[in-house]
């Protein structure tokens, strides 16, 4: 009898051990997708972000030195359709909800502009949307070294935007600091020795757009700035 409830009692610790083991299995596995659909998620919303804003800025959407206002539209659009599943997904990655507050009101500002064939609440709409996506990913994501590029493509951006409105006092502050963010990343000995070679190209292409927004040059910011983004 007695080995009866001790053959009991081992297979109720086993099936115990089975089933608390396999939950925390699956809560590791839900966490890293849960991760890894944001990263995709953002690392996509990053590349509709930069391709709508350099279209615009390569006079690609221009048709007989008109804008096309419908492509332009499709391209936000791209940007929009992503905006229910990635809020969810963001949620489960624990961003606050004031925070998902203020990404669906970047989007929608964004659609609106597109709709609403506005330029300038267009393309600060973008670099306001954009500004939003480093510290979303540092909240999911320990990679600080992608999370420090995509703060200074951040700065560069924002400088960029208020260049080309010709807003040079915040353009020259931004790109002060992205020039100071630069330093921060030159600083870190652990991301010196993986990407040194990396560093000492961003240095030369944010010096020379920094030049440029401090000559007020609008034009020799623009390309400065399309360079940049496309060699980063």
């Amino acid at each position: 009898m007695a080995k009866k409830y001790i053959f009991y009692f081992i297979v109720l610790i086993i099936m115990l051990f089975l089933f608390t083991g396999c939950s925390g299995i699956e809560g590791k596995n839900k966490s890293a997708s849960v991760e890894e659909k944001s990263s995709s998620e953002i690392e996509y919303l990053q590349d509709r972000i930069f391709t709508l804003i350099n279209k615009y800025s390569k006079g690609e959407y221009l048709e007989d030195d008109v804008i096309n206002w419908k492509n332009v539209n499709k391209d936000a659009q791209k940007i929009g359709k992503v905006l229910d599943t990635l809020m969810l997904d963001l949620g489960e990655a624990k961003i606050s909800n004031e925070d998902l507050n203020r990404f669906r009101t970047e989007i929608n500002n964004l659609l609106i502009a597109s709709g609403g064939e506005d330029e300038q609440a267009l393309l600060t709409s973008a670099s306001n949307l954009y500004s939003l996506l480093p510290d979303y990913y540092g909240k999911f994501s320990n990679d600080n070294n992608k999370k420090d590029i995509m703060s200074l493509k951040s700065l560069v951006l924002s400088s960029y935007i208020n260049s080309y409105f010709l807003n040079w006092q915040e353009a020259k502050t931004k790109a002060s600091s992205a020039e100071t963010k630069y330093k921060e990343m030159s600083d870190n000995l652990e991301y010196m020795k993986e990407y040194s070679y990396s560093l000492n190209k961003i240095y030369i292409l944010v010096e020379e757009f920094k030049n440029a927004v401090d000559l007020e040059q609008a034009d020799l910011a623009k390309i400065k700035y399309i360079n940049f983004i496309e060699k980063i």
